[in-house]
């Protein structure tokens, strides 16, 4: 070879040394590469990635400390700061012991967990565990300890859910002893068979454990980049892409638990695959759930969110449900997901009828048919909403997006065009020097009347997007509390280096999410890690939990730039004004005011490590003590006066008519937005600007 040119022989070596590489570290250099191509600061893959990337698997792998001992973790720490060279192509070394080590971890829970359920549990010990945060690994020192570490983890459980059982006694007589003495077997059982599930679900993967630890390295990995970045298996896009759809595979059923803790069908979707099976009846017992090509999976001693899990994890096979009828006749019933509308991603409107007629819409996704170009659109679906509402003559609107974490960034732009006539929306930053800023995509309004955009700490990304162009044009006032604090954008590209930007919908293997951009504001910030603050500001019963984009590991920084100089905002809103007036109805209502000391006690109690005592009678003092301190979070204050009374718009009666089910559904959305103090409250807010401008 030596008359070959230099960069001809590095080729070869290189085709060489893939060569000799098997499929996965392949995978995974292509993975790693792919980001790097793509991802807006992709980080250097150095020492310090190493040490990021190994505090990652670890931690996703053993997250509560229950798998690995202390001299384990020894024998992976030897690859905490080499793993870059793993991910560079220069060695491969570390998978194959640490699967071994994996695979070995979840024999060994299995054993321990078998023998701790042959006996009852001892509360009258002087134990305690310890939760809160904590930066550190600290493993069982050897298999004895992590025995008794198990042992202490499943009676901390068991009391937990003991103590539910002596709290819903309504007589209130009942001491946990003797619930103790009647319910422990049974929970005891119960407890091993959702702890052993659980290590089942890893080790009979659809990839085997082998694969399920593959997957779970490659999305460690790419989450070391930013917390936005990911690996998708197929089967792991298909649920990516539903969630951000109005439409989802579906059973069409939901699941419960009766008095005696048995899981039970509760709800049937008119017009699902259940439903159409008439085989099927609210109060079945379900014994059973056999997916196509498995073994059937007794459920007994699963809860219903378990169970609902084992369904949710069925694709396109098959799958039979063994239930038990009212009769005692048990039936083996034939089901297959089909396409049902996303309850969870559908807009709602609805009539807030007081001293001033407010319409209502609640946008809880922003989802799109990624597919099909005539397909549901949320924009789409809430200008539908507008346009009804618009008939019921309202005075003002009010678009809530609380929870709403976001989704298409198209979507958002069509959805901010709804409320601003024209000009530039958004600034996305890329590899690119440039800021870019993304125009109004239609020329004129849908609804330009008084707004108000309802947000909390869970609104983000596209959400927060919206907020910001409202905000920043002063289209819409802002009420609730800070934002998630989510300004980046990603995309789905195939794991594959030699394919570009081939539309999502048309990829049938391995996704990567990669960042590719920055959102910035028509002002020039930038709403990453500090989130939208409101202009009208209300307590969140969750400003109490660090979970926002600032505490995530690893989350992009953000960095201002030059405003735009080219959009025009709308005449100064009252915000000052409205935000006084708001601020002294809050100094009176209980609900807020339960909320704020909610805040308080979950702030303190966050702050350092908490110790539980395992002893029934410390337990219960413990856990009565802390259900007390909770008690405002579960039941956040009721609504001191009614000031206005919920409807259907008339569209939206006429579809009433003929459903029951329909109609059920409906009845309890009216409650619980009748009962929503932050709705009661964005209601105040808006009658009071409509009132001032009126002056």
């Amino acid at each position: 070879m030596k008359h070959l040119p230099v960069l001809l022989i590095l080729v070869l070596l290189q085709q060489r040394g893939s060569a000799q590489l098997s499929a996965f570290p392949q995978k995974t250099l292509v993975v790693k590469r792919m980001i790097e191509l793509n991802h807006l600061a992709p980080r250097p893959v150095d020492d310090r990635f190493s040490a990021d990337f190994f505090k990652s698997l670890l931690n996703r792998t053993d997250e509560r400390r229950l798998l690995f001992t202390e001299p384990e973790f020894r024998q992976l720490k030897n690859w905490e700061l080499t793993l870059d060279e793993e991910l560079n192509g220069v060695s491969w070394t570390f998978f194959e012991p640490f699967s071994a080590l994996y695979k070995k971890a979840l024999s060994r829970a299995d054993s321990l967990l078998q023998k701790i359920a042959a006996k009852p549990f001892d509360f009258s010990q002087h134990e305690s565990v310890t939760r809160g945060k904590r930066d550190s690994f600290l493993f069982a020192a050897d298999p004895a300890a992590l025995a008794a570490r198990w042992n202490r983890y499943l009676k901390y459980t068991a009391l937990d859910r003991l103590f539910d059982i002596r709290q819903a006694d309504s007589t209130g007589k009942t001491s946990l002893k003797t619930v103790i003495a009647r319910s422990e077997p049974g929970l005891r059982q119960q407890l091993l068979h959702s702890e052993i599930r659980r290590l089942k679900r890893i080790q009979q993967h659809p990839s085997g454990a082998e694969g399920y630890l593959q997957e779970l390295f490659l999305e460690s990995m790419a989450a070391v980049f930013d917390p936005h970045t990911g690996y998708f298996s197929p089967r792991e896009k298909e649920a990516f892409r539903e969630e951000l759809s109005s439409e989802a595979l579906s059973l069409g059923l939901q699941l419960d638990e009766n008095s005696k803790g048995q899981v039970m069908v509760d709800k049937l979707v008119p017009g699902g695959p259940a439903w159409k099976s008439g085989d099927l009846n609210k109060g079945d017992l379900l014994l059973s759930i056999h997916r196509e090509g498995k073994q059937a999976l007794d459920i007994t001693g699963l809860s219903a969110g378990e169970a609902e899990e084992e369904l949710e994890a069925v694709a396109n096979e098959k799958v039979m449900l063994k239930v038990r009828k009212a009769d005692g006749t048990e039936k083996t019933v034939l089901l297959q997901k089909e396409k049902m509308e996303n309850e969870d991603n559908v807009v709602k409107g609805f009539v807030l009828q007081g001293e001033k007629k407010i319409g209502y819409i609640l946008l809880p996704g922003f989802y799109t048919e990624w597919e099909k170009e005539t397909g549901s659109s949320c924009a789409n679906d809430v200008a539908k909403e507008i346009v009804k509402l618009k008939k019921e003559n309202i005075e003002g609107l009010i678009l809530d997006v609380r929870y709403n974490g976001g989704g298409s960034v198209g979507e958002a732009m069509e959805m901010t065009g709804i409320f601003v006539d024209e000009g530039p929306l958004t600034g996305i930053q890329t590899r690119e020097p440039k800021i870019l800023y993304l125009r109004d995509p239609n020329r004129g309004t849908i609804y330009s009347g008084p707004l108000v955009l309802l947000i909390n700490g869970q609104s983000a990304s596209a959400s927060e997007m919206l907020a910001a162009a409202l905000q920043d044009y002063n289209r819409a006032v802002i009420v609730g509390s800070a934002s998630f604090g989510k300004a980046t954008m990603q995309q789905l590209l195939p794991a594959d280096t030699l394919v570009k930007r081939v539309p999502a919908g048309s990829i049938r293997g391995d996704m990567v999410k990669v960042t590719t951009g920055k959102l910035y504001r028509l002002n020039g910030s930038s709403a990453q890690k500090t989130g939208v603050q409101p202009d009208v500001a209300l307590p969140d019963a969750f400003d109490g939990i660090e979970y926002r984009e600032q505490y995530l590991p690893h989350a992009l920084s953000s960095e201002p730039v030059a405003k735009n100089n080219y959009y025009k905002p709308l005449a100064p809103l009252p915000l000052a004004e409205l935000a006084l007036k708001s601020r002294e109805r809050l100094k009176a209502d209980p609900g807020f005011k339960e909320i704020q000391q909610a805040i308080a006690v979950m702030k303190a109690r966050n702050a350092g490590l908490v110790t539980i005592p395992l002893r029934a009678e410390d337990f219960e003092k413990w856990a009565l003590q802390q259900e007390q301190e909770l008690s405002s979070l579960e039941k956040p204050g009721v609504v001191p006066q009614k000031i206005f009374t919920v409807t259907n718009h008339g569209a939206e009666q006429v579809l009433l008519t003929n459903n029951a089910y329909a109609r059920e559904q409906n009845r309890q959305w009216l409650e619980d937005l009748a009962e929503d103090i932050y709705i009661r409250e964005a209601f105040l807010v808006l009658n009071d600007l409509i009132t001032l401008r009126k002056q």
